[in-house]
């Protein structure tokens, strides 16, 4: 018996993935149903082929493409990000929530609260606030970054927009949300979903151990989001890494497998510790292996771009 704690991305897809191949496995969440908190964008191509393999068809859950990602006014050709309908998607992998007794193995995809797995030395959890409103804008999406964090708007379709921030000092994210409001003309207006939450980046190599005694840990509670804040795909990778060592029982070769396989991931967050120490020189030097990284999956853009829009 496998026990799967948290339906999140994750959660989820690693559930679908070990049931469709005959395990017993279960899952619980405390939550009631799926929220829509941050995280509506998603690298179609690759969450596409992901989903195939538990028989979702990911295009009935896409909302749109957006053409640019426009980030402190620079405008950069979107590659290949596409926002879906992340709480309808949870909510049709969703199934009956339930804990089993004493099961073989435990799954921590708690996400930032790791739940499960020991805590994390040094561990940098961001705090965020978000809420969704209704804005006549050119669906792009909307970035005003800076070294300590960012604010963002994703477009959601028919008018819908995802705003929120997320900062090192909780105190700053009013200014970092009132700054992208006043640069991309996304004026205050009611909103119809309004929350606060906590996204972990730090790269997975500062997340260990991903296992302890019977428990393994998938998704976010590993450090699986990218110094852009990227951590559907990257989840979503860790599960299916877990699932294939699961299935070939060889859990041992899980950890090396996740950083081998997610080394883009480690090398975005090294860039983050880089400019939140001033080290501006290691973060240069990172910049071409980010370029190649990110030119084939995301957004189009340069070194100099990449210069300009964090002011190095």
């Amino acid at each position: 018996m496998i026990q799967i704690y948290g339906a999140g991305i994750a959660g989820t897809y690693l559930y679908h993935l070990l049931s469709k191949n005959g395990y017993e496995v279960r899952i619980y969440d405390r939550r009631k149903e799926p929220d829509c908190r941050c995280a509506w964008g998603i690298v179609y191509r690759e969450a596409k082929k992901l989903y195939a393999e538990i028989g979702l068809n990911f295009d009935d859950y896409v909302l749109l493409k957006p053409q640019y990602v426009v980030a402190n006014g620079l405008w950069l050709r979107n590659r290949d990000i596409v926002i879906f309908d992340k709480k309808r998607l949870l909510s049709d992998l969703w199934v009956d929530l339930s804990a089993a007794e004493n099961p073989e193995l435990i799954v921590d995809a708690t996400g930032v609260s790791r739940a499960l797995l020991p805590p994390i030395r040094e561990d940098r959890v961001l705090p965020t606030s978000q809420c969704i409103e209704e804005h006549e804008v050119e669906e792009n999406i909307y970035i005003q970054m800076e070294r300590t964090g960012y604010a963002w708007a994703f477009p959601l379709g028919d008018g819908r927009w995802h705003i929120g921030a997320g900062n090192v000092d909780k105190a700053k994210i009013p200014v970092f949300i009132s700054k992208l409001r006043e640069k991309y003309g996304f004026e205050e207006k009611d909103k119809t979903c309004q929350c606060s939450a906590k996204v972990r980046l730090l790269q997975p190599s500062k997340c260990l151990p991903f296992i302890s005694k019977n428990v393994v840990g998938v998704g976010e509670a590993i450090g699986c989001v990218s110094g852009a804040g990227e951590g559907n795909v990257p989840s979503l990778v860790s599960a299916k890494i877990l699932f294939e060592c699961i299935a070939a029982g060889s859990l041992s070769e899980y950890e090396s497998r996740v950083l081998k396989e997610l080394e883009w991931v480690e090398i975005e967050q090294k860039f983050v510790d880089a400019m939140l120490k001033n080290n501006y020189i290691s973060a240069i030097r990172l910049l071409p292996r980010i370029i190649a990284i990110e030119n084939g999956r995301t957004v189009q853009h340069s070194i100099r771009d990449i210069r300009k829009l964090i002011n190095i």
